[in-house]
């Protein structure tokens, strides 16, 4: 049976925590070891994960808040080395029993590093609100693809410990200014996708909670949202060139593997290789040329 270390970041998710402990908890198929890196919660939360820690053996570290996608990397850090896989785990979601099981045996069958589903939305209380992705929807795999949009749902990753590893090593470590850019789940599926290859699922095996508190979540928001949070990148030198940066960063910590990736490459070298390739890159993000063109020079790319 494979072992499989299950990473979670928490953080003021007393409302829905226990219900995803306990989901966790129940995995079948697999031997699953809970981690929890908790980043600076209420007491309310510190609570639970006490109770957790004395009844089943959880691991829970207390540490310092640094944001969820630095978060999730230092657990990963943390976490020891010599599982079979490695999976990330939101605190507010809820798992099928069979969730890591089923991931497992597609890594094994197809040899992939990394692994992805398809989430089935629910609201607060755990009402479906439907699939994520339509079943016959084109999820991006490839590296160029990735950097311009990403669609592996960090919730959804379940990875191989020799992938865990290579993360890890000190000198392929992103920045934590990055991590505050992009978070995590774009780094993991970059790096999975140029070193092993990504299989997706297009079943869901989780219940992805949407509700006010979401860090994250599954909707993207109107047209004024858009524009909040075009405004905030403009105003805000350490919110810019989140795609940017991310490819800089990769050619810099994976040199061996970008140099197979030429839009990766692209992207790391400045305005006018993106701007030289935005048909291809703007089939992936869905935007104008207008749109895309601004972006580039505002330098919101």
């Amino acid at each position: 049976m494979s072992s499989v270390a299950v990473l979670m970041s928490s953080y003021n998710g007393e409302k829905f925590i226990r219900e995803q402990i306990d989901s966790i908890l129940s995995q079948s198929g697999v031997e699953a070891t809970l981690y929890i890196r908790d980043d600076g919660s209420r007491a309310e939360t510190k609570a639970i994960l006490d109770g957790y820690a004395r009844d089943y053996g959880v691991n829970v570290f207390y540490c310092d808040n640094v944001g969820v996608g630095n978060s999730f990397m230092n657990l990963l850090y943390l976490a020891p080395a010599g599982y079979d896989y490695y999976a990330f785990a939101d605190q507010d979601d809820i798992w099928e029993e069979d969730k890591l099981a089923q991931a497992v045996q597609m890594l094994e069958q197809t040899g992939k590093t990394l692994y992805g589903s398809n989430q089935e939305c629910v609201d607060a209380v755990g009402n479906s609100l439907g699939l994520r992705y339509a079943e016959d929807k084109y999820i991006f795999t490839e590296p160029g693809q990735i950097l311009s949009k990403n669609m592996i749902a960090g919730c959804t990753m379940v990875f191989t410990g020799a992938l865990r590893d290579l993360l890890a090593q000190d000198d392929r470590r992103p920045s934590e200014a990055l991590l505050r850019n992009r978070i995590h789940d774009v780094w993991v599926a970059v790096v999975g996708a140029m070193c092993g290859g990504i299989v997706y699922d297009n079943r869901s095996f989780i219940k992805y909670r949407q509700h006010g508190n979401n860090v994250v979540g599954a909707y993207e928001g109107g047209f004024i949202k858009k524009c909040k949070e075009r405004l905030n990148k403009v105003f805000h030198k350490q919110n810019r060139n989140g795609r940017s940066i991310l490819a800089k960063e990769l050619c810099t910590k994976f040199p061996e593997y970008v140099c197979n990736h030429r839009l990766v490459e692209i992207c790391a070298k400045g305005k006018m290789g993106i701007l030289r390739n935005q048909k291809t890159l703007r089939s992936y993000t869905g935007e104008s040329y207008l749109g895309f063109f601004m972006k580039v020079v505002l330098g919101l790319f």
